[in-house]
């Protein structure tokens, strides 16, 4: 039955795309964030390439806008991609580092579109609101899970996705909780307002249910960076005091016994599952040395071949970091390239909030940009500890930065032409 019902709204929304081509790049970011094809069977797992093929044409062939903005995001963007695709030709297993390889290009063209046919609020608005969506679905449902189990289970994502370990899945969660905060204080709707308030609740929980040590420095991240700019201060440390309350009383003592690991440095040592970051790092690290400049390959350092070269008596890990798995993948330019992409974000967003407080139409750009610095912190923060280098909101929270930029910035007079009289400059 739910296989039918996502047939028929992908059938309703590629009628639409083909005459609103906007309409596909939505159901693309749907498909990208919650998978709800990983939940059926048969041919609806194939949809995604479907509904991108079908909103490329219909954008082609479209009076939409074919360039985004231009900027130095959008230019590091393509010169990643560009490194990364020559890199995969030398990687240390070019097969299997193109399946990675394929789906990174078209998360990346995914960004790159969006920002190109990103013109207005409305449509600014309808991406925030795919995105927040789309993870509330895991959030609220991993939140009711939590509680119903009492919290003795984990909380997982979808498998064969990106975001399928808890880990991933928990800091994917995290950082839609700026993005639906940013919605709750543009509603008019009280009852919209309380529904957001609710699944910010509830993905809360599902991120502690989640048992990600990672997550839980995230989350104290992001909690830090509410107090700081929250208005209402008072009410958020309420809610804040809640659900700290919750975790105390209502989690089991295994949760607290995997979260104590982080109180010491001895304990941190013993722990078997930093042990294998470290070494991971290592091999990263060997890996972009050895084989410069290209580094391994999308995923490659993982493969039990090369990491045993390094630690053959090691059990084979991913790299558990965002910034070790560019590093042992596309080599030390790659990771340069990819930092030069984050600081450039970060510089971006900066502007676009400093130059949308000025003009007050503009202030829910403002409000939108501090929503985005803080999801991409929480992302930087998080992921130093673990493997999400190019995660679908990562590169929507970049790339939505161009058309923003585009519409706050300040417009250059041109100077008035005049007419020069006949013989004046003779």
């Amino acid at each position: 039955m739910r296989e039918i019902l996502l047939v028929i709204a992908i059938l309703a929304g590629l009628g639409m795309t083909l005459r609103w081509p906007f309409v596909g790049v939505l159901i693309w970011e749907w498909f990208t964030l919650q998978n709800p094809h990983r939940e059926t069977y048969g041919f609806v797992g194939s949809a995604n390439m479907v509904i991108a093929l079908v909103t490329l044409v219909a954008w082609a062939m479209s009076k939409e806008r074919k360039a985004p903005p231009n900027g130095f995001i959008l230019w590091g963007v393509i010169i990643f991609i560009v490194w990364t695709t020559i890199g995969t030709f030398f990687a240390y297993d070019p097969e299997w580092s193109f399946g990675y390889w394929d789906r990174t290009w078209k998360t990346f063209a995914l960004g790159i579109l969006l920002a190109a046919t990103v013109t207005n609020r409305v449509r600014v608005q309808a991406v925030i609101w795919v995105a927040v969506i789309s993870l509330f679905y895991y959030g609220v449902k991993g939140g009711l899970f939590t509680i119903v189990t009492g919290g003795h289970n984990h909380v997982l994502g979808p498998s064969g996705t990106m975001i399928n370990d808890n880990n991933q899945l928990a800091v994917a969660m995290l950082m839609t909780l700026p993005l639906a905060n940013y919605l709750r204080g543009q509603s008019l709707d009280k009852w919209v307002r309380l529904g957001l308030l609710s699944g910010i609740i509830l993905t809360v929980i599902a991120v502690i249910g989640t048992y990600s040590r990672g997550a839980l420095i995230g989350l104290a991240t992001l909690g830090f960076l509410g107090l700081l700019r929250m208005k209402r201060r008072l009410t958020y440390i309420a809610v804040a005091s809640v659900l700290i309350a919750f975790t105390a009383h209502f989690m089991p003592a295994q949760y607290f016994d995997r979260m104590s690991t982080m109180n010491s440095v001895a304990s941190v040592q013993e722990d078997q599952s930093f042990h294998g970051r470290i070494v991971a790092w290592k091999v990263a690290f060997n890996a972009a040395k050895d084989r410069f400049p290209f580094g391994a390959g999308f995923y490659g350092p993982q493969l039990a071949p090369l990491f045993h070269s390094y630690f053959p008596n090691e059990k084979n890990h991913a790299a558990h970091s965002i910034y070790f798995q560019v590093l042992g993948e596309h080599g030390f330019i790659g990771l340069g390239i990819y930092l030069l992409l984050i600081a450039a974000s970060f510089f971006r967003v900066s502007r676009i909030i400093r130059a949308a407080r000025r003009v007050g139409e503009q202030r829910w750009v403002a409000e939108l940009g501090v929503a985005l610095q803080a999801s991409l912190i929480v992302f930087c923060v998080s992921g130093a500890a673990l493997s999400l280098a190019y995660y679908d909101l990562f590169v929507i929270d970049i790339c939505l930065m161009l058309p923003l930029w585009e519409m706050v910035r300040p417009k250059r007079t041109q100077p008035a032409w005049r007419a020069v009289p006949i013989g004046a400059t003779g």
